[in-house]
C-alpha cells in the first residue's frame, strides 16, 4: 500500500475553501515536489499529510507504524539547548531502541527460559537489530557533528537563543535527518540556506533514498532531486511525471489543451447566449435540459492556469557613463575582517550577484555600495545622476499595520510608475491581489504575498540601480520568473544578493563570492560553473591535507578567470610540466628562479584542473547528454581521462618541488 494516501480530501479557513477533492497517494521511494502559487495550500497539504492539520472532508489514510518527518517553515527549537544538543533530539528513536536492545539482552541472561520464550526474544532481537541498522548502527554519536557540518553550522556549542531564522532552520533540519523517517515532508527547506550548503543538502537527500515530499522555489533541487511533481492549481492537484524541466514541458502541453477547451466552451456559451436572448422559451422538456445545460456552463468555473505576474521595471532617469565606484574600500568588525580592500564599478547595464555562506558579509558590501553604511577605509563615489531603490532581506520598508492598497497608494488614489499615472486598485491588480486582498494588513499576508507588495513598491521607486536582498526568498516560481524577466530588461544597474542558482544564472553576468574569511572571488560568467570551481578548490584543498602536504592556496580574486561557454566547460590554463622524478640524495640542489616560480603556480593549476574535472563530470551526469550525438558523450569520456592525468601529473610535480624545498630549505 502507499505510505500515505488522500481520497477526496477538503479543507476550509473560515469561509474560503483551501483544497477541494484532493487525492493523492505517495509510494515507496517517490520523490515529489510541491507547486503551486503563495496561497494555494500547499503548507496545509503538507500538514495534513503530517497529519498535523485535520481536513474537513474525505480520507487520509497512512501505512502502519510509518514514522513521518515534517520540517515546516519555522521548526521549533528549544532555545536553552545547544546545537549539538538539539540536533540530537534527532536520535531520540535510535536511542528507545538501543534501549530496548538492552532489555532483550538482560532477559536473555536470565536462568530457566522456555523454549518458546527463547524464540520469542531471539526474533525480538533480530527485529531491533535490523531497525537499528536501518538507522545507521550502534555508534551514531559522529552522525550530529557530520550533518550539523554538512548544514553549514560551525559552533555547536551555541546557544539556539543567539541562532537566527535560517540557522534554527538548518538545525531543525540536522535534527529530522538524523531521526532517519521513513517519509520526509519538507517545507521549503533551502530557504535562507546558501548556495554550497543547499547543494550539500540535495547530495545528502539523494544519498538517503528516503521518500519525501518537498516544497521548494529552487529549480535546480526540484530537477536534482524529485522524480514526480505536484501543483496546486485553484485548488485542484495535478500530478507530472519527472522534474521540473519535465513539469514545464507538460504543462505547457495542458495550458494549450486548456485553451483549445476555453475557446470551445466560449462558443458554445456565445451561440446558447444568443438563443436564451430570443425571448421566453417554450416550456418543453427539450427546452428545459437545454436551459439546464445553459445554466451549467454559466456556473462552470472557467479554465486557464494560475495568472502570472507580467512586471516591468521603469528605468527611472538615465545613469550615465558615471555609476557607483567603490576604490579601495574595506570594513571589518572587530578582528575579523567582512570586506578586504577591493575595488569595483557599477553602471550601466552592470547585473552583478553576491553569493556566499550565510554571514559572509554580502549585505555589508551591498550597503556600502548604496552609501547605507560607511566604510573603514576607501572612497565610495556615487555618480550625480544614480537613485537607487533597494529592498531588504527583512523586508523593513513595510509598514505591518497598513493594509496592502495604503502601504502602496497612501491616501491617493493614483500611483506614479516611471512616467505614467496609474489607480492604486488596478495596479495591485497586476500584482494578483484581489479586491479583498487590497485591503487586508501586511501583518496578516504570507512571505510571498509581502515580496509582492515589495516588487509592487520597487516598480514605483523610480530608481537607475536596483538593490535586492535576497528576494527569491518566500516567492512562488510564477513570480520568480516574472522578476527574473523584469531584471534582464531593465536599462539600469541591478545589484542582487541570492542564494537561488537558477535565479543568478538567469539574471547576473558578474558574480562575487564572498567567503566568510575575508576572500573574494570575482567571476564573469553564471553561479553554476562558479561554484564548480570553488568546489574543484575545496578538493585540492582536501586532497593535499589527506597527502599530508599545505593544501593549495586559493587562485587571487584579480586571478578568477571567465567562464568558458563551450560545451566541455572552461578550459585548464595550459602549462608545459615536466614529467615527475623521485627527489633522490642525489637532487637535493636549491630550486632555481624558474622552479620556484613554477611551484608558486602549481596550486592555482591544481585547482584549475580540479575544477574543470567536477565540470566534466557534472555534464557526464546530465540526463540530456544522452540525447545527443554519441560523440559528445564519447569527447567529454576523453576529456575526463586528459584531466585526470594531467591532476596526478601536476600533484607529483608540487610534491616533488615542495619535498626539495623541504629538505634543502630554498
Amino acid at each position: 500500500m502507499a505510505l500515505v494516501a488522500l481520497k477526496d480530501v477538503r479543507k476550509v479557513h473560515g469561509d474560503i475553501v483551501v483544497l477541494e477533492n484532493i487525492t493523492l497517494a505517495i509510494e515507496e521511494g517517490e520523490r515529489v515536489g510541491l507547486l503551486g502559487a503563495n496561497g494555494s495550500g500547499k503548507s496545509t497539504l503538507l500538514r495534513i499529510l503530517a497529519g498535523i492539520e485535520t481536513n474537513d472532508g474525505g480520507e487520509r489514510t497512512v501505512k502502519r507504524d510509518l514514522r513521518m518527518g515534517y520540517l515546516p517553515q519555522e521548526p521549533e527549537i528549544d532555545p536553552a539547548l545547544t546545537v549539538r544538543e538539539a540536533a540530537a533530539e534527532g536520535l531520540s528513536a535510535h536511542l528507545e531502541t538501543t534501549k530496548a536492545l538492552d532489555e532483550v539482552h538482560h532477559a536473555l541472561a536470565e536462568p530457566n527460559l522456555t523454549p518458546a520464550r527463547l524464540q520469542a526474544l531471539f526474533d525480538k532481537q533480530t527485529k531491533l537489530e535490523e531497525q537499528l541498522d536501518r538507522m545507521g548502527g550502534h555508534d551514531v554519536g559522529h552522525q550530529v557533528e557530520a550533518i550539523l557540518h554538512v548544514l553549514g553550522m560551525e559552533d555547536l556549542e551555541a546557544r539556539c537563543s543567539t541562532l537566527s531564522g535560517g540557522e534554527r532552520r538548518r538545525v531543525g533540519l540536522a535534527r529530522l535527518l538524523l531521526a532517519q523517517p521513513d517519509l520526509l515532508l519538507l517545507d521549503e527547506p533551502t530557504n535562507h540556506l546558501d548556495a554550497a550548503t543547499i547543494d550539500r543538502l540535495e547530495d545528502l537527500l539523494l544519498e538517503s533514498r528516503t521518500p519525501l515530499v518537498l516544497v521548494t522555489h529552487d529549480r535546480y533541487v526540484l530537477d536534482r532531486v524529485v522524480d514526480r511533481i505536484l501543483e496546486l492549481d485553484r485548488k485542484r492537484l495535478y500530478s507530472y511525471d519527472g522534474g521540473y524541466g519535465d513539469y514545464l514541458v507538460t504543462k505547457a502541453e495542458r495550458a494549450q489543451t486548456d485553451k483549445r477547451y476555453a475557446e470551445m466552451r466560449a462558443s458554445v456559451l456565445r451561440r446558447e447566449t444568443a438563443w436564451m436572448r430570443r425571448g421566453p422559451p417554450a416550456q418543453r422538456c427539450k427546452d428545459k435540459a437545454r436551459i439546464g445545460r445553459y445554466l451549467s456552463l454559466t456556473a462552470a468555473e472557467p479554465l486557464g492556469g494560475v495568472e502570472e505576474l507580467e512586471l516591468r521595471i521603469p528605468s527611472g532617469p538615465p545613469l550615465g557613463t558615471k555609476g557607483i565606484i567603490l576604490k579601495g574600500v574595506t570594513k571589518r568588525y572587530g578582528d575579523r575582517v567582512v570586506v578586504p580592500p577591493m575595488d569595483l564599478e557599477i553602471g550601466p547595464g552592470t547585473r552583478l550577484g553576491i553569493i556566499g555562506p550565510n554571514g559572509a558579509g554580502k549585505t555589508t558590501l551591498l550597503k556600502m555600495c548604496l552609501g547605507l553604511l560607511a566604510p573603514d577605509a576607501g572612497t565610495v563615489v556615487m555618480g550625480p545622476t544614480v537613485r537607487t531603490a533597494f529592498v531588504d532581506q527583512q523586508r523593513t520598508d513595510l509598514d505591518p499595520d497598513k493594509t496592502v492598497l495604503e502601504e502602496i497608494g497612501g491616501e491617493s488614489e493614483v500611483v506614479r510608475v516611471g512616467d505614467r499615472l496609474v489607480r492604486t486598485e488596478s495596479f495591485l491588480d497586476q500584482f494578483l491581489f484581489s479586491g479583498s486582498l487590497q485591503r487586508t494588513a501586511v501583518s496578516r499576508l504570507s512571505g510571498g504575498e509581502r515580496n509582492r507588495v515589495l516588487l509592487a513598491k520597487l516598480l514605483c521607486a523610480g530608481g537607475n540601480v536596483i538593490a535586492l536582498d535576497e528576494p527569491t526568498n518566500d516567492l512562488d516560481l510564477p513570480t520568480l520568473r516574472a522578476l527574473e524577466e523584469a531584471l534582464v530588461a531593465f536599462e539600469g544597474a541591478v545589484v542582487v544578493i541570492s542564494h537561488d542558482r537558477n535565479f543568478l544564472d538567469r539574471v547576473a553576468t558578474r558574480l562575487i563570492h564572498m567567503d566568510g574569511h575575508g576572500g573574494i572571488v570575482h567571476h564573469v560568467g553564471n553561479a553554476t560553473d562558479l561554484l564548480a570551481k570553488l568546489a574543484g578548490r575545496e578538493r585540492a584543498a582536501a586532497s593535499a591535507t589527506a597527502r599530508g602536504k599545505p593544501a593549495p592556496a586559493p587562485a587571487p580574486a584579480a586571478k578568477a578567470a571567465p567562464a568558458s561557454s563551450g560545451a566541455s566547460g572552461p578550459k585548464t590554463p595550459s602549462a608545459s610540466v615536466p614529467s615527475s622524478k623521485s627527489t633522490t640524495t642525489t637532487d637535493l640542489r636549491p630550486l632555481s628562479a624558474g622552479e620556484k616560480r613554477e611551484l608558486s603556480d602549481l596550486p592555482d593549476l591544481i585547482a584549475a584542473a580540479e575544477a574543470f574535472l567536477a565540470t566534466v563530470d557534472a555534464q557526464l551526469a546530465d540526463p540530456g547528454l544522452y540525447t545527443r550525438p554519441q560523440d559528445a558523450h564519447e569527447r567529454l569520456v576523453a576529456e575526463r581521462k586528459t584531466a585526470e592525468k594531467k591532476i596526478a601529473t601536476l600533484y607529483a610535480r608540487w610534491e616533488a618541488l615542495e619535498a626539495r624545498k623541504a629538505i634543502v630549505g630554498k
